[in-house]
C-alpha cells in the first residue's frame, strides 16, 4: 500500500513549483492517508540522493533532462509524462573588462580562437551542468560555422560535488535546491574568468542572471532556444518523471499528480504577480532578477504537454548525451514516454 509520495524538482520554474508551494499536491491525497513530502525533507541519504538516481519506487521529479536520461541508460525503470519548454537567457559571458566584453553581443563567429570554460565535476556521477556547458558549446560551433579547432575549450576541473551545496531539513514543501546551491554552482567557473584561465563560460537562466549581477559579467554571444522559433535544437526540455512501478501499480495516484500540475498551470495564467513570487523562491533568485534569467512571458509558458516537438528535442537531447559518452548504454526514449496520464486528465477535463 502506497503511504507517502515523494517529489523532487530542480531549481527551475514549473507548474510543479506552483502546485508544491500552494500545497494542493497535500490536499489532493490527505483524504487517502497518503503523505506528501519533499525527499529535501528525508532523514537518510539514499532518499535524498534519488534526485539524480531516480531509483525511489514513489518519486515524482521535474526538472531538468540531463538526470533522468542519464538513470534510464543505467537501467534505471522510468517513465516520462510529462514536458516543458520554458525561454531561458543563454549565452557567453566574459568580464567587463575583457576585450571581447564590447557592450553589446556580438556574432557567434566572434568567439573565433577564443578560450571557453568547460565544468567537470570530478566526483559526482551525473554531471548535469558540465553536459548543459558542453551543449552550449557545440550549439555555438553549429550556429558559428567555426571548425571545432577554432576555439579552446579549457577544461574547469571541481572538487565539490553538487550536493555538498543541497539544502536539507524538516522544512515542508522545500526543495533541495536552495539560492546557496544556485549561486554556486559557477564558483569555480568564475574563479577561472578572473585569473585569466578563459575568455567566456556559458550560462543559461538563473546562473546568468546570478552571474551577471555578482560578478558584472557581460553576454558576448546570445544563444536562442526558444520554443517558438528554435529550430535548430537547442532548448532546455523540463522532464517531468515517475516511477514506472508506481505509474503500473497506481495510475490513478499518478493522474491525480498531473491534474494538480494542469490546474497549476492554469492558475499561473491569472496570478502573475503570485507565480512570480514562487518561481523566484524555486529558481533561487531575488523576484527582481527573475527577468534577467528568463522571459517576460514565464507565466505564459507553465504548461505540461508532450507536444511533438517537444520530444523531438527530447530526442536530440538524447543523441548528443549519447554522441559525447554521457550515458552508459542506448535505449529508445520514446518507448519511456507514456501519454496515459496527460490523456486521461485532458479527457476528464473535457468530460
Amino acid at each position: 500500500m502506497t503511504t507517502t509520495l515523494w517529489y523532487t524538482r530542480c531549481p527551475a520554474p514549473t507548474a510543479a513549483s506552483v502546485a508544491i508551494r500552494q500545497g494542493w499536491l497535500e490536499d489532493e491525497f490527505a483524504a487517502d492517508g497518503i503523505t506528501v513530502r519533499s525527499i529535501s525533507e528525508a532523514a537518510d541519504e539514499a532518499t535524498r540522493l534519488a534526485h539524480y538516481s531516480h531509483d525511489h519506487p514513489a518519486l515524482f521529479r521535474f526538472g531538468g533532462y540531463v538526470p533522468p536520461l542519464q538513470a534510464m541508460a543505467r537501467g534505471v525503470d522510468l517513465r516520462i509524462i510529462g514536458l516543458n519548454w520554458h525561454d531561458r537567457v543563454s549565452g557567453f559571458y566574459a568580464l567587463p573588462e575583457h576585450p571581447l566584453a564590447t557592450g553589446a553581443p556580438r556574432p557567434a563567429s566572434a568567439l573565433r580562437g577564443a578560450r571557453i570554460g568547460l565544468p567537470i565535476r570530478r566526483h559526482d556521477r551525473t554531471d548535469w551542468w558540465r553536459a548543459t556547458v558542453q551543449a552550449g558549446i557545440d550549439h555555438l560551433l553549429a550556429v558559428s560555422g567555426l571548425a571545432r579547432d577554432q576555439v579552446t575549450v579549457v577544461p574547469v576541473e571541481i572538487e565539490r560535488a553538487y550536493f555538498d551545496d543541497a539544502v536539507t531539513g524538516p522544512e515542508a514543501r522545500a526543495s533541495l535546491w536552495g539560492s546557496r546551491s544556485q549561486f554556486a554552482v559557477q564558483r569555480e567557473e568564475v574563479a577561472a574568468l578572473y585569473r585569466g584561465d578563459v575568455d567566456v563560460i556559458y550560462s543559461d537562466a538563473a546562473l546568468a542572471a546570478i552571474l551577471c549581477a555578482t560578478s558584472g559579467a557581460v553576454p558576448v554571444v546570445r544563444l536562442r532556444g526558444f520554443e517558438d522559433d528554435s529550430d535548430a535544437g537547442f532548448g532546455h526540455p523540463i522532464v517531468l518523471t515517475v516511477s514506472a512501478a508506481l505509474l503500473s501499480a497506481r495510475p490513478d495516484l499518478v493522474d491525480r499528480w498531473m491534474a494538480q500540475l494542469l490546474r497549476a498551470q492554469d492558475w499561473v495564467r491569472g496570478h502573475g504577480s503570485e507565480a512570480r513570487r514562487i518561481f523566484a523562491a524555486d529558481t533561487g533568485l531575488p523576484e527582481a532578477l527573475l527577468d534577467h534569467g528568463y522571459s517576460p512571458r514565464l507565466s505564459e509558458q507553465m504548461d505540461v504537454s508532450l507536444a511533438p516537438g517537444r520530444i523531438a528535442l527530447l530526442r536530440r537531447k538524447y543523441e548528443h548525451l549519447f554522441a559525447h559518452g554521457f550515458l552508459e548504454k542506448g535505449y529508445d526514449v520514446d518507448a519511456m514516454i507514456d501519454h496515459g496520464p496527460l490523456r486521461r486528465c485532458r479527457e476528464m477535463a473535457l468530460a
